[in-house]
């Protein structure tokens, strides 16, 4: 008994105590912490991975509003959005230059004096055919081969008459004619002017627009051009 009093000194006290403690406190941690006792001082950072997470833990009401932007979205994942549902018709247009099957054809061609002849559109089987005279800036429009036709331009000649004139033609099947549009005057020949055509066939295409047409046009640079120029819509 003596020899343990003799071996008691304070620093083998306390060095015991801290050894009790050590292993109480470990104990506890095996038996289980405290509810609530982990706070967010005591997590370490980065500690909780992607692995700890629960599946389907994390809810709406947890999220912060605006936290997810579009660059953390898979957008192939995503449906269509209800309020976008007729953009998907867009899909069915082709390209941009259709709209409801029709479509809008720019016309734009200069010719020099001596050019004749010269196919300036083809559009639904109508061909338009210019050439560039003496003092004279023609504009043809042919009829389409093989369905049957009707076609209508009326205009005002520039040069000839100020008076709204017009030509008509239509053919069965496999007809072939043609219409003057420059000779839409009294005159004839006019050298500027502008026209509305209207053309259709037997299965189903209708070709509607303003041509305009002019000789010795832009300034005389170059000398004695011709101009035809307009929109056809078609479909």
């Amino acid at each position: 008994m003596k020899q343990i009093r003799k071996r008691l000194t304070y620093a083998n006290v306390m060095s015991s105590i801290a050894v009790f403690l050590v292993l109480g406190g470990a104990t506890a941690l095996a038996a289980g912490l405290a509810k609530n006792s982990v706070g967010s001082k005591q997590l370490k950072k980065n500690a909780v991975t992607s692995a700890k997470i629960k599946n389907n833990a994390v809810t709406t009401a947890k999220i912060k509003n605006g936290a997810i932007t579009g660059a953390k979205v898979n957008v192939g994942t995503l449906a269509t959005v209800p309020n976008a549902s007729h953009a998907g018709t867009a899909d069915s247009a082709g390209n941009a230059n259709t709209v409801g099957g029709q479509s809008v054809v720019k016309v734009f061609r200069t010719l020099t004096a001596g050019q004749s002849g010269v196919q300036v559109a083809s559009v639904g089987g109508f061909n338009f055919i210019a050439s560039c005279e003496s003092s004279n800036a023609d504009l043809e429009v042919r009829s389409p081969v093989g369905p049957g036709w009707v076609m209508e331009a009326g205009g005002v000649p520039g040069s000839a008459s100020e008076e709204t004139t017009d030509a008509y033609d239509s053919g069965a099947p496999g007809d072939d004619d043609s219409i003057q549009v420059d000779d839409l005057s009294a005159g004839g020949d006019a050298s500027y002017g502008t026209a509305t055509f209207y053309g259709a066939t037997s299965t189903g295409t209708v070709v509607s627009g303003d041509l305009g047409y002019d000789y010795d046009t832009f300034d005389d640079t170059p000398e004695n051009t011709c101009v035809f120029a307009g929109h056809l819509t078609v479909g």
